[in-house]
């Protein structure tokens, strides 16, 4: 039987399909909050710890094999199409050829596949922390101080009742004028017991100092704590692959756009002998 299937962009492209329905249908099921915090404790665990956690939710197993599955098969399909068909373009130094950025562009797509891969299972390394002023905590050999907060929004908008629920709503869905994430930040103090630095992130705004980030990802008062301020939730990820993946995204970002050049220049050309 013939192998060749898997070598076809058509099921690359098939794939590409399936996976968007796939993480449509993950992202429909993390607005059901029995889902959303199977899918939340998942994303604190390393992947050797999910067992536990997917045990009692069949339906985020069978989601993630299938994702997992996808990936698989989106990967293989990629290494073997650039081995077959895109490699010789390169070997025999045909530099003209429309496809010229195809195999730049597949191998860092495989790179980043294994980088999150390797992420994943082997290293974790974040933590996700809540804190108020004054507060720190350890993540790794990192000593983190929340230093300060600086919200200029409307705080009563973003205290918690009993249930876990505040006027402004889930900070994703809040309108810039009840949360302007550009002018609310965290300040932090950071030490690796060597050097110490200071620094602020803000939604989604991260700070960076070495192979640690800091992003803020909630500021909310809880439930009877408006004594203490506003607490800010935040995201320490200390991956000493991180910059790897930043390197990767901006070369697959150039292929793409040199490739892009590539066909325009050449739809410009068979127009021009059109006319």
């Amino acid at each position: 039987m013939t192998m060749n299937w898997l070598f076809s962009m058509r099921l690359a492209f098939v794939l590409l399909l399936l996976l968007s329905v796939w993480f449509a249908l993950g992202v429909a099921m993390s607005e059901q909050d029995v889902y959303r915090q199977v899918l939340r404790s998942l994303n604190d665990l390393p992947m050797s710890k999910w067992i536990q956690s997917l045990a009692t939710a069949p339906i985020v197993a069978s989601w993630l094999a299938g994702l997992f599955g996808l990936m698989f098969l989106l990967g293989l399909n990629t290494a073997l199409c650039s081995w077959r068909d895109l490699l010789p373009t390169w070997r025999h130094k045909r530099w003209r050829s429309p496809r010229i950025m195809m195999l730049p562009i597949h191998i860092l797509t495989l790179l980043v596949f294994i980088f999150h891969g390797v992420d994943l299972v082997f290293i974790h390394g974040h933590d996700s922390v809540v804190l108020h002023q004054g507060e720190r905590f350890n993540s790794g050999r990192y000593q983190i101080e929340l230093v300060k907060v600086d919200y200029r929004n409307d705080v009563s908008q973003i205290i918690e009742d009993e249930a876990g629920f505040s006027p402004a709503g889930r900070i994703t869905r809040r309108s810039v004028d009840v949360f302007d994430p550009r002018i609310n930040n965290a300040y932090f103090e950071i030490s690796n017991g060597e050097q110490k630095v200071s620094g602020h992130a803000g939604f989604l705004r991260p700070f960076n100092w070495g192979d640690l980030y800091i992003t803020v990802t909630d500021f909310r008062v809880p439930y009877q704590q408006e004594a203490k301020g506003v607490q800010v939730k935040m995201l320490a990820v200390h991956n000493p692959l991180i910059n790897y993946f930043f390197i990767c995204y901006c070369l697959l970002l150039v292929s793409l756009l040199l490739q892009g050049l590539v066909f325009w220049r050449r739809s410009i050309k068979k127009g021009g002998r059109k006319c």
